[in-house]
């Protein structure tokens, strides 16, 4: 199965594109703005060191969220295109879950996260036995306040994702002595092969992603907020 995926849910871009021949992952640093310009040069680049065209690839995927609202819009948007033109399947997967699935083996508690700056974190928390991991918190836009009562079983606490060494500080403080916190900044290449693993899955579960499905925000965007805030000194 050929299968082209994309994040886009952080201030990186990263591509990557697997057959049963070739796997490359590509990611390039910037404000996640720029992320149009640099995404389908780079899915056409990846085709053509493959030796395959767009026609060729049999899935998409990309995660849907939470995370950057910018970068999720240009990520999901540019494969939604791709897939109506090309009549190929689409599946869009939490930024979280595809996280997660990046520790291979860990006994105890992970916490995924993403700054969602003004002091507040995307956040989810599963519980992992070795390889396998369960949900224990859902996709959150919170602090580390969210995750006392969630956390309170376990003993070791690993954090995970692109902000992993600053919010694990943020625990380190909260829990002082009392819990063992462990950062593991992963890298780009491991979210490229997570989030191919994480599709492939819901792909064979559930089948492709319905048209209408967006991306996942968690909350309003500074936009939103500003034009609600302008209508109600209007008065509208």
């Amino acid at each position: 199965m050929n299968i082209l995926v994309n994040d886009t849910s952080s201030q990186a871009l990263t591509v990557a594109l697997k057959t049963d021949s070739f796997f490359e992952s590509r990611t390039s640093e910037g404000r996640s703005v720029q992320h149009s310009e640099r995404l389908m040069p780079t899915v056409m680049e990846l085709c053509s060191d493959a030796k395959i065209t767009t026609k060729d690839i049999d899935l998409l995927a990309c995660t849907r969220g939470p995370g950057s609202f910018t970068g999720l819009r240009i990520g999901m948007s540019a494969f939604k295109g791709m897939a109506y033109a090309l009549d190929k399947p689409l599946v869009s997967v939490s930024t979280m879950e595809v996280l997660a699935n990046c520790v291979p083996y860990f006994d105890g508690a992970v916490v995924t996260v993403l700054d969602a700056k003004k002091q507040r974190w995307y956040l989810a928390a599963f519980e992992k036995n070795g390889a396998e991991a369960n949900r224990i918190m859902a996709d959150t836009d919170g602090t580390e306040a969210d995750l006392v009562d969630v956390l309170k079983p376990y003993a070791k606490v690993l954090v995970t994702g692109p902000d992993a060494e600053a919010f694990s500080k943020v625990l380190s403080e909260m829990y002082k002595e009392e819990k063992m916190i462990i950062a593991d900044k992963i890298s780009t290449k491991a979210v490229s092969t997570s989030l191919i693993e994480c599709a492939v899955r819901k792909f064979e579960k559930d089948g492709a992603d319905d048209i209408g499905q967006g991306p996942v925000y968690l909350r309003k965007s500074d936009a939103e907020i500003a034009l609600e805030e302008r209508m109600k000194e209007r008065g509208e």
